[in-house]
């Protein structure tokens, strides 16, 4: 009985420890649920506490879109232009890594992309470039090479980017859609102002410098620009090239200078003349791109009314000839010279200075010539040229008169022989009359 009793009180302490653990095992189980349903509930109420518990995100976006290869020197895009290049960046702006980024760009007209596969031209209507993995705060250019209709609108056109990645919290790949906005423009040249150099320019004149400015009024740059100046009588250009320039680019709003050279004929009428100045761009054909207005002044005009003497000889030294000159033009030389160019076989004082002319003044020239004895009796066509100020500009012109140069009288030319033989006949006759004086006193 005894041991009954005892046997039964150790059964009820064993169940009574048994309780306990049951108890306390249950009550963790509380705590545990009680804390993680705590975490859960301030995971989506606080969102630092969010943060620290979520799993990254990408985000790719496009930042910036031009025309060329640099943001540093962007281009203008112009209808007709081929094989431009776009230039598209894509920057992850998210907390994670973006992985396996390929973009598609949907094009419509007017672009197009142009390839050759095969030898044979080949157009696609999307263009796809992979961008790789881009980690995030980072970018990355994508580059498409584009063609634009040459009937094209200015304006700006709107294409579709499609960008497809994955990352960390979508284990799927994400594709977004984004607008791509393209600015297509035309440049517009005209002629700002045109300066001569010098500032008065007349019939004759040699070198002339014009330096015309051209400002582009349009959006877009212009590039690959040559202007030429469209010359007809009585201009010309200096040189084989001096009518054209290559600009190369010429932005909006900025005027660019061109610098150019012509001559202008002897025998131009004064006035006014307009000049076509034509544009070509690229490999297009040349276009009217404006005027150029030049204003050629009246110079005075010079004629030779007669010559005196109008012959001289072979061998004639210090002959004194006289020029009359009258200016038959309308307007007044001051500082006029007279200089006479007539050779090889012709020296002397071929210089004079005649003052000033007023229009229908005449003067005489005077000079002193010397022939050469080798000189040809013939007719000798010999420049006079006439140097004077007009408007404080430095002019002159060239006139042909004609001196005819005779030979020597036959005496004359017989002359230096016959004087040796008059001197050899004199001092025989005076020898011999010495002599027959001398016999005469002997005898």
């Amino acid at each position: 009985m005894i041991q009954f009793e005892k046997d039964i009180r150790e059964q009820r302490g064993t169940d009574r420890k048994a309780d306990l653990r049951r108890r306390e095992l249950k009550t963790q189980m509380n705590r545990s649920s009680a804390y993680l349903v705590f975490l859960l509930l301030s995971m989506g109420a606080h969102p630092w506490i969010q943060l620290g518990f979520s799993v990254g995100r990408a985000q790719v976006v496009v930042s910036s879109i031009y025309w060329g290869s640099s943001l540093g020197a962007p281009i203008s895009a112009h209808p007709g232009d081929v094989n431009v290049p776009l230039s598209v960046v894509l920057t992850n702006v998210g907390d994670d890594v973006a992985r396996g980024v390929m973009a598609r760009l949907e094009l419509k007209p007017p672009f197009s992309f142009d390839f050759y596969q095969e030898g044979k031209r080949q157009s696609a209507t999307v263009v796809s470039v992979n961008a790789g993995d881009i980690a995030a705060g980072f970018s990355y250019v994508l580059r498409f090479i584009l063609s634009i209709d040459w009937q094209a609108g200015e304006g700006i056109y709107r294409l579709l980017l499609h960008v497809s990645y994955s990352s960390a919290r979508e284990l799927g790949q994400v594709t977004v859609t984004q607008d791509v906005d393209l600015p297509v423009w035309r440049g517009r040249l005209h002629v700002q102002r045109v300066v001569t150099t010098p500032e008065k320019i007349y019939p004759g004149s040699i070198g002339v410098l014009l330096r015309i400015w051209i400002v582009n009024t349009g959006q877009g740059a212009e590039q690959d620009v040559e202007v030429k100046l469209a010359l007809e009588k009585p201009f010309k250009s200096s040189s084989s090239s001096s009518d054209r320039v290559f600009l190369g680019l010429v932005a909006p709003n900025q005027p660019t200078l061109a610098e150019v050279r012509i001559d202008v004929d002897e025998d131009a009428k004064a006035g006014d003349y307009s000049i076509p100045l034509l544009s070509t761009i690229g490999k297009a054909a040349p276009a009217p791109l404006g005027s150029v207005l030049l204003y050629v002044n009246e110079k005075a005009r010079f004629e030779v009314v007669g010559i005196s003497p109008q012959e001289v000889r072979v061998g004639d030294t210090g002959v004194t000839v006289s020029i009359q000159v009258r200016n038959v033009g309308r307007a007044t030389a001051k500082s006029v010279r007279i200089q006479v160019r007539p050779g090889n076989f012709f020296s002397g004082t071929l210089t004079d200075f005649l003052g000033t002319l007023e229009p229908g003044e005449l003067k005489n020239a005077f000079v002193t010539v010397d022939v050469d004895g080798k000189a040809q009796a013939t007719e000798y066509r010999i420049d006079l040229r006439v140097d004077w100020t007009q408007d404080e500009n430095s002019l002159h012109d060239t006139i042909i008169v004609v001196l005819k140069v005779a030979e020597k009288p036959i005496l004359l030319q017989l002359l230096p022989m016959l004087i040796p033989i008059v001197l050899v006949l004199f001092a025989l006759g005076y020898y011999r009359r010495r002599r027959m004086k001398t016999l005469a006193s002997g005898i």
